[in-house]
């Protein structure tokens, strides 16, 4: 048993305007589009609400493996520049993370550049810094996938 403390940190560009980066962290049917972890696992929403005060819950897993409950409490929600949460991940009901996730928005040059802070405790071996920024970086693939597909408009 033991705590471990880790930071994630990522600056990913995409070829898309602010208001559309942003909106595919606020919009629900977004988050569920580019946040599936693949064709193997489910997740699910049981509660998107994407306010300050207000809590995300999300249960995902393999189909035949553990069962995740990821719970986001926002902090702080600025419009096209900020979102910042607290956020708690378990694994059939123990804790394994517990941290915050501060994500900012700027323009780029053709588009937007993207960055992401996550600082956690990750608890009991269970979880780990390197798997979160594994798991960032493949959700933001998804993204980017996802924004060139046009699923969303260009802006809002």
């Amino acid at each position: 048993m033991g705590i471990e403390q880790g930071t994630v940190d990522i600056t990913k560009t995409f070829a898309a305007p602010v208001a559309s980066i942003f909106a595919a962290w606020s919009e629900e049917g977004a988050q569920q589009a580019w946040g599936d972890p693949g064709p193997d696992w489910q997740m699910h929403f049981e509660r998107f609400r994407f306010t300050v005060g207000e809590s995300d819950i999300c249960r995902f897993g393999p189909k035949d493996g553990p069962v995740y409950l990821n719970e986001n409490h926002y902090l702080e929600i600025t419009p096209d520049n900020r979102i910042a949460y607290a956020s708690t991940l378990r694994e059939e009901g123990a804790l394994t993370f517990a941290g915050t996730v501060v994500v900012t928005f700027a323009p780029a040059e053709g588009g937007t550049r993207m960055r992401l802070i996550e600082q956690g405790l990750y608890f009991d071996g269970r979880d780990k810094a390197d798997d979160h920024c594994a798991g960032w970086r493949a959700m933001l693939e998804a993204m980017d996938s996802y924004l060139q597909q046009g699923a969303h408009p260009a802006g809002r």
